[in-house]
C-alpha cells in the first residue's frame, strides 16, 4: 500500500481540492477543441473521443437524469472509470472492475441536505469498497490520467460546459481532480462575465477566491460556466483544505454526486 493510500485509506471526499506543487512549466495548450470528435452531443448525454497531441485516446460517454448517473471512460477497449446507477445505489469501477465502490443514494441525499460539514459526510462506513485501492494510485498515474484535464478543457472550448451540458460535470470534475493530484496548470478559456457583481461578492472577495471550481483563483470556466461562487465547489474547498479528504489524491467517480 502506497504512503498516500497509508495516510488517506479511510477518508473520501467527494471533488477536485488543492493540487499538488507544479514541476515544470505546462505545455502550450492546443487549439481551442483540438481532438475531440463527438458522436452525440445532447445536454443529457455525450459520448465521443479525445485524442491529445501525444496521440493517447480517450472513448467517453456519459449521461445523466434528474439523480441517475451514468459515465464510461475506456482507452484500448478497457475501463478507465465506469459509473452506473441502479435502484437504490451508485457503483463505480475502475480498471475494467479491479476496485468496485457501492454508495447508497440514501446516504448522498443525506450529505446534500445536511450541507458543509455535516456529520453524514464524515461516514465514511458509507461507502463500500471491493477490490485493490492501490488501482486508484495506479490509475493516477497512467497517461490518460494526465490526458484528462487537456480533454476537459477542449471539451469547455467547444461550448460543453457543465452548466450547459450537465452530463459533462463528472468527466469535468473528474479531470480537476487529475489536474489537482498531478500539478497539472491549464490556460484558461476566455469568457464574458455578465455576473461580475456576484462573482466578486461574499464570500470570494476575502477568502482565496473560494468556492470557485478551480486551483485557488486559478478558475476552470467550463467546469460550471463561469468563475463565480458555487455551493457544490465550496464543499468541496471545505473538505479538501482541511487535510482529511482521499479524494484530494486520487481520481475517483463520486465527485460526480455533486453538481455546481
Amino acid at each position: 500500500m502506497t504512503k498516500t493510500l497509508l495516510a488517506l485509506a479511510s477518508m473520501l471526499a467527494f471533488a477536485a481540492c488543492q493540487s499538488a506543487e507544479t514541476t515544470g512549466q505546462p505545455p502550450a495548450a492546443p487549439a481551442d477543441g483540438e481532438g475531440v470528435t463527438m458522436r452525440i452531443a445532447q445536454p443529457d448525454r455525450l459520448a465521443g473521443s479525445y485524442v491529445d497531441a501525444s496521440g493517447i485516446k480517450i472513448d467517453f460517454e456519459t449521461a445523466r437524469s434528474g439523480d441517475n448517473l451514468f459515465m464510461n471512460i475506456a482507452s484500448k477497449g478497457h475501463e478507465i472509470i465506469h459509473a452506473e446507477t441502479t435502484a437504490d445505489q451508485y457503483v463505480f469501477r475502475y480498471l475494467d472492475g479491479r476496485l468496485t465502490l457501492k454508495v447508497d443514494k440514501e446516504w448522498v441525499q443525506r450529505v446534500q441536505a445536511e450541507g458543509e460539514g455535516g456529520p453524514a459526510a464524515q461516514d465514511t462506513s458509507e461507502m463500500h469498497w471491493t477490490g485493490d485501492m492501490a488501482v486508484l494510485d495506479e490509475m493516477i498515474a497512467m497517461p490518460e490520467a494526465k490526458a484528462l484535464p487537456w480533454m476537459s478543457r477542449a471539451l469547455g472550448s467547444l461550448g460543453y460546459t457543465g452548466s450547459e451540458f450537465p452530463a459533462s460535470l463528472p468527466m469535468h470534475k473528474m479531470a480537476r481532480q487529475s489536474a489537482d493530484a498531478l500539478g497539472i496548470e491549464l490556460p484558461p478559456i476566455d469568457t464574458v462575465d455578465t455576473e461580475s457583481s456576484f462573482c466578486t461578492a461574499y464570500p470570494n472577495s476575502g477568502n482565496q477566491c473560494y468556492g470557485m471550481c478551480g486551483n485557488g483563483c486559478n478558475c476552470w470556466s467550463w467546469v460550471c460556466g463561469d468563475c463565480c461562487y458555487h455551493s457544490g465547489c465550496a464543499r468541496h474547498d471545505d473538505w479538501c483544505r482541511s487535510g482529511q479528504w482521499y479524494y484530494c489524491y486520487n481520481i475517483t467517480a463520486v465527485i460526480a454526486l455533486f453538481g455546481c
